[in-house]
């Protein structure tokens, strides 16, 4: 038969604890201290996400706040433009020859059968300038 030892066993490395405190005793440190340092290692890598989320955010907004601008600045260009084109018309009617013509009546100017035009200054090296006054009757 075999003979059982009743002196103290040597305790296994890997034991099972019974007792709350042993099994805190038997936790081995290394591993809380990787578990923290992991921890370290991941919060900086965390706070660059997010810091690159938010400036990607605000980068949105504002290109977003800058597109609506342009459109509200192109819709003023095309109000402006439509303006700057009426008015141009309405000079253009204004300095007709028969807007021009009433404004003098009735401005006191006479009548537009008296009015004359001055003829161009001729030069004396212009061949032209005989057949010119010759074909106005002159």
């Amino acid at each position: 038969m075999t003979s059982i030892a009743f002196g103290a066993r040597p305790r296994a490395r890997f034991a099972l604890p019974f007792d709350e405190e042993e099994w805190a005793r038997a936790r081995p440190r290394r591993r809380v201290l990787s578990r923290s340092l992991a921890a370290w290692l991941l919060l900086p890598a965390l706070a660059a996400l997010v810091a690159v989320g938010v400036m990607y955010a605000a980068q949105t907004a504002q290109a977003t706040a800058l597109t609506y601008q342009i459109a509200a600045l192109r819709a003023s260009k095309a109000q402006l433009v439509q303006q700057e084109q009426l008015r141009s018309q309405e000079l253009e009617q204004r300095e007709s020859a028969g807007t021009v013509v009433g404004d003098a009546g009735r401005l006191g100017f006479g009548s537009a059968s008296s009015w004359s035009t001055a003829s161009p200054p001729s030069s004396a090296s212009d061949p032209l300038a005989p057949v010119l006054v010759a074909l106005r009757g002159g």
